[in-house]
């Protein structure tokens, strides 16, 4: 089955672990300063693999941020930003025309914008405008560089005291990767494995998947964009409780075409009370219809290594997917064609 990996993808999932430690190691050597005196908003831009780390962020620590925060996905910068504005522009190639649009649109209203990036024109601009520059290793496909991505960000707001992480967290949360990557490496696995199990139960299939904690809001998002990319396959997701007020009626259309769903629930212990009921109520709903779904439960001791290990397992499942389609999950034709067709404009 993995020969259809043809550029060694399965490299880049086995050095997710050692990305954690690089970023700890580039933050702890070039600390960034931010100025919170006066802050009334954070904005986050990005698109794809970049965009996605500020959703994981918002899940993860949105209730601690001192002001309200948002990911800004476009070529506009909201029209609240002002000087008051944090700005974190995230391009991990550096040459995303929405993210730099956005950004200098920011500087142009006097926002205080900090860049991560491997380089590209968010660099170039950045040392133009001596702005503060988080600078992390380029080469990989910018999906695979969320552990260069997020946890920067994450200790970003940490140093500035927006958020609180503890170094026992992210030791844990890089313990729980590597320990997983034993478990869904195929070098090293033996029989069970959870994420090829996942890419066969949804194989031939669309999977839909589900979130209930909170903080997990961004995690649906996250499989959905690596099932697409690396599968090569339709997914759609979404979180409770929202889905309850509208998504939960498809679920009794046409079986004839419904039949080709298959639920995923990200499970968690923060699940709410009411969410866990929410929860137990869709999957009778599900089984009334004749809905196949699973469950996936998070992995660790903090809420870094659980929404760690919710992306690790992701991202296996869509490489194991990609192996049953007989794809080479690092290619991405269509959106290569986009972009050349774009540059001809």
């Amino acid at each position: 089955m993995l020969e259809h990996d043809r550029s060694n993808f399965v490299q880049l999932l086995r050095s997710f672990p050692e990305h954690i430690t690089t970023s700890r190691k580039i933050m702890a050597e070039n600390p960034v300063k931010i100025s919170t005196r006066g802050l009334r908003n954070i904005v986050i831009a990005g698109m794809g693999g970049s965009a996605i780390s500020g959703e994981l962020l918002l899940g993860y620590a949105g209730e601690e941020l001192p002001v309200p925060a948002v990911v800004n996905r476009g070529y506009n910068a909201p029209g609240f930003v002002d000087k008051n504005t944090l700005f974190v522009a995230m391009s991990y190639s550096g040459n995303t025309e929405e993210t730099l649009s956005a950004t200098r649109e920011a500087l142009q209203r006097g926002a205080q914008v900090v860049a991560i990036t491997s380089g590209g024109e968010l660099a170039g601009l950045s040392r133009e405008k001596g702005l503060p520059l988080v600078e992390i290793p380029g080469g990989l496909p910018p999906r695979q560089a969320l552990g260069y991505m997020f946890y920067p960000l994450l200790m970003l707001f940490n140093q500035n005291k927006l958020v609180n992480v503890s170094e026992a967290d992210l030791d844990e949360a890089r313990q729980v990767a590597e320990d997983q990557l034993h478990r869904y490496d195929p070098d090293h696995t033996q029989g069970h494995c959870l994420p090829n199990h996942i890419a066969q139960s949804v194989y031939h299939a669309i999977p839909v998947i589900y979130s209930g904690a909170a903080f997990l809001a961004g995690m649906p998002t996250r499989w959905r964009n690596q099932f697409s990319e690396n599968s090569k396959c339709m997914a759609f997701g979404n979180v409770f409780p929202e889905l309850n007020h509208n998504e939960i009626m498809g679920w009794e259309g046409l079986y004839e075409v419904n039949k080709h769903f298959r639920a995923i629930f990200l499970r968690d212990e923060e699940e709410t009370p009411r969410n866990k009921k929410r929860i137990e109520v869709t999957k009778g709903i599900l089984r009334q219809n004749k809905i196949l779904f699973g469950e996936i439960y998070s992995e660790g001791r903090s809420r870094l290594a659980r929404l760690t290990s919710m992306v690790v397992i992701g991202d296996w499942a869509s490489f194991y997917g990609a192996m049953l389609h007989s794809k080479d999950p690092i290619e991405i034709g269509s959106i290569d064609k986009l972009k050349a067709e774009l540059s001809k404009v």
